[in-house]
């Protein structure tokens, strides 16, 4: 199969599991970092679980070698690219409702604030790519962000990842065992499926993608490639046009959702469009999430979902970074 169409393939699995699994709802997301619903954090265990067992599977049987996350720096210190770019989508989160994958949702959806939201992202992305050059020199003329720590929590401690894969097992089905009391405001009947079993669908289409195209799931970098072709069309350069690998799993993820929205499940997407978010806010909430994703290297996709499945330790750090900010945000707003 084509890469390009493989991209594409993998991209509408993976926007239909997170359509399944609601947690596009501006009102999910925000709800979260008030920490009055865990839907989201429930999704996104099942989600790393399954992803997890996946993802080794993959890497063991040398299907396809799953790389881990690497460390961000802008030369401060070791780890502060993922620090200040995951505080940065996680504050993006807290004002839009949207994250840098499910605002693809929300746009294919219909929602409002999503086509706000994803401007702002495309606009992240040109600020990203301006600013490069300036973080490159930075970090080079520093010379203080480099580490030479290994690159995985298994590594760091000397122990085989399957023993740690069996740990994060565990860890995960105690975290739902222990939130399954904390219902929020959503209940089973306005959600397709339960968070958890919408985790299991997100897993899933994990590895359905690592199947179609040798690697793990990421939206962030097609906000990257369409801010370089800006870039480029800006200073009269338009020979290159911006589809890529990304932006074309990306399309499918808009794709899978549109058909959701309007054809099969509309009334899903009508209560998703209840929450109003301003369109100011919306627009420097999304440039906020995609400068933060590229600085970080990865968002909620491939930090949160993709690599925590490979106990990259860059990604825990960037998702301990999103949660953190998030939280502080939603409870100074």
């Amino acid at each position: 199969m084509p890469s390009l169409v493989s991209e594409y393939t993998a991209g509408t699995l993976f926007g239909a599991a997170l359509f399944a699994a609601r947690v596009f709802a501006p009102s999910t997301i925000i709800a979260q970092m008030k920490l009055e619903d865990f839907t989201m954090v429930k999704a996104m265990l099942g989600a790393s679980a399954t992803s997890a067992l996946f993802v080794h599977l993959a890497d063991s049987t040398k299907l396809a070698p799953m790389k881990p996350r690497t460390p961000q720096s802008i030369g401060f210190f070791p780890y502060d690219g993922n620090i200040i770019g995951g505080s940065m989508i996680g504050i993006g989160m807290a004002l839009t409702g949207a994250c840098p994958g499910t605002v693809f949702v929300q746009a294919g959806a219909g929602l409002p604030s999503g086509m706000y939201v994803l401007g702002g992202g495309i606009l992240g992305g040109l600020l990203f790519v301006s600013t490069q050059p300036s973080i490159t020199r930075s970090r080079e003329s520093r010379g203080s962000g480099k580490t030479n720590s290994e690159l995985t929590i298994p590594k760091s401690l000397g122990v085989s990842p399957w023993v740690v894969l069996a740990m994060w097992e565990i860890m995960c089905l105690g975290m739902l065992q222990l939130l399954s009391g904390f219902e929020g405001s959503m209940t089973a009947a306005q959600s397709l499926v339960s968070p958890v079993v919408g985790g299991l669908l997100i897993g899933t289409a994990q590895a359905c993608a690592i199947a179609l195209t040798r690697h793990t799931i990421g939206t962030s970098s097609a906000f990257e490639d369409v801010g370089r072709w800006l870039r480029n069309v800006i200073s009269g350069d338009s020979s290159k046009g911006p589809i890529t690998a990304s932006v074309l799993f990306d399309a499918g993820i808009v794709s899978a959702s549109a058909l959701l929205a309007r054809f099969l499940l509309p009334a899903a997407a009508a209560q998703a469009s209840s929450h109003s978010v301003s369109r100011s806010t919306a627009v420097i909430g999304g440039v906020a999430m995609a400068y933060g994703a590229r600085l970080a290297g990865g968002c909620t996709s491939g930090h949160g979902i993709s690599g925590l499945a490979t106990f990259s330790w860059a990604s825990l750090i960037s998702v301990a970074s999103m949660f953190a900010a998030g939280v502080l945000t939603a409870a100074l707003r």
